[in-house]
């Protein structure tokens, strides 16, 4: 890996980061942890879809 993939990577997170705390920071705890669980689930069934094509 070289050093502008590092501080691309960096950048792209701290927007991702900085938008989910911007939608999650008004929500209320029972709600947050309802879509996180939800987030999760989804990024692993993905990720099990696609590594099964492979």
């Amino acid at each position: 890996m070289n050093i502008s993939h590092m501080i691309v990577s960096s950048l792209i997170h701290g927007l991702v980061y900085s938008s989910i705390w911007k939608v999650m920071r008004g929500l209320p705890i029972p709600v947050a942890i309802a879509v996180a669980v939800v987030g999760v689930g989804a990024t692993y069934a993905v990720t099990r879809i696609l590594s099964k094509r492979r």
